[in-house]
């Protein structure tokens, strides 16, 4: 088997769930990470949650060389939307007026 590393994830993430190559995405949130898989809790649009496990990532090299991986799914990262941008630069505010408070207190 090839050497894959999966890319990063953290549980709670929302990630994009495709149910079978050439499906239409739809929302799925990160409820545990193995070295190589996920386990999704899908959101299904007038169904509800299904949870998804063994969910390997889109370009995991393996699914071509166990084809009944692609059984379970694949999941890709979401696009970067005005949410997470916005989110990104309030982290980065935030540090920065944490960083300016504690010089201004070691000079008091």
């Amino acid at each position: 088997m090839t050497s894959y590393e999966m890319p990063e994830v953290k549980i709670g993430d929302m990630v994009l769930f495709y149910a079978h190559e050439g499906a239409d995405p739809v929302m799925a949130f990160v409820t545990t990470t193995a070295s190589r898989t996920l386990t999704l809790w899908s959101v299904v649009p007038g169904y509800g949650g299904v949870e998804k496990a063994s969910v390997h990532h889109k370009d995991d090299p393996g699914v071509q060389e166990f084809p009944a991986w692609k059984d379970y799914g694949f999941w890709g990262p979401r696009p970067a939307g005005k949410e997470a941008i916005l989110s990104e630069k309030v982290a980065l505010l935030e540090k920065k007026v944490a960083e300016l408070e504690g010089r201004k207190g070691n000079r008091q």
